[in-house]
């Protein structure tokens, strides 16, 4: 795992030719990355958080929240992406052409679009649309985020949440199979998912929310309950027990993780934090120690 800061990049080789990254870069000023491809790509964006707009060799695009996006390019194809100010959020997986045409025709693929886009990514580059999150991708993405483990135990956990929602991008690509229209998030979720996680120490009103996702406070907290499975505010606070577990790897104390996380009680915040993870904070903590010793001196 890279860290910089509170930003952090963390590259998991799955087997030959698939490689997962899992990418959290916490707000600050909006901010510009250039990246020159080493070999022939095909790779699968799934973003939770925060939007990015890209530009690969002339092909520009903008991503939202919730959304999951496939692309292609050949060796030596540069691109460069613009991050916004209040974070960004999204695991991605990589494909070496071979793996990907093997995966696809395994999966009655080989005919798609997909399949298409990977046989031409060694002369040009390609980006497509596909089908967005729905609550279990999202509740499968938030737990590879806020994982506690460490060593083979998380490696073993991101892969197969990464398999999940790549089996339900599989699961929709494949005619006659993927989910009816009605499936698809309310327009306007994202945006509020987005605004949620820029202000968790000091969130929204409904109403307030509503505004911003442009339907009424009815209609939102019916669509957010649907869509990801639990209220607004008890999302607020599953994202503040997620990232309170990411202040603890990062070597904060309990006593500092509660206050982040808006709990004056660091006994209360334990044991909110075990309920959540089935763990001690301070289980976390010794983990976080055993796997990188130095870090703490």
């Amino acid at each position: 795992m890279r860290t910089v800061g509170q930003h952090r990049v963390e590259t998991l080789k799955l087997r030959d030719g698939v490689t997962l990254v899992l990418s959290d870069i916490s707000s600050g000023e909006e901010c510009a990355y250039h990246h020159v491809e080493p070999e022939d790509v095909f790779a699968i964006g799934f973003h939770l958080k925060g939007g990015s707009r890209f530009d690969m060799e002339g092909t520009r695009f903008d991503t939202k929240p919730l959304e999951v996006h496939a692309g292609a390019a050949p060796r030596a194809a540069t691109s460069s992406f613009i991050l916004p100010a209040h974070g960004f959020r999204t695991m991605s997986l990589r494909f070496a052409p071979e793996a990907a045409q093997e995966l696809l025709a395994r999966h009655g693929l080989r005919d798609s679009g997909l399949m298409s886009m990977v046989a031409q990514g060694a002369q040009a580059v390609s980006a497509t649309r596909l089908a967005p999150l729905n609550q279990p991708g999202v509740a499968m993405l938030e737990a590879m985020f806020a994982a506690p483990y460490s060593g083979a135990g998380r490696s073993l956990f991101l892969e197969s949440c990464a398999l999940g929602l790549l089996a339900a991008q599989i699961d929709a690509a494949v005619p006659g199979t993927g989910e009816s229209e009605t499936s698809v998030p309310e327009r306007g979720l994202g945006e509020a998912l987005a605004y949620l996680d820029a202000h968790l120490n000091d969130p929204p009103t409904i109403v307030q929310l509503a505004r911003i996702a442009g339907m009424n406070d009815f209609k939102l907290k019916r669509a957010f309950k649907a869509a990801f499975g639990t209220t607004v505010f008890g999302y607020v606070r599953q994202r503040r027990m997620e990232r309170a577990a990411g202040d603890l790897h990062a070597g904060l104390s309990v006593a500092q993780a509660a206050g982040q996380a808006g709990y004056e009680c660091p006994r209360c915040f334990s044991d909110a934090f075990r309920r959540h993870f089935g763990m001690l904070p301070s289980e976390v903590m010794r983990a976080a120690l055993a796997e990188t010793p130095a870090r703490y001196g």
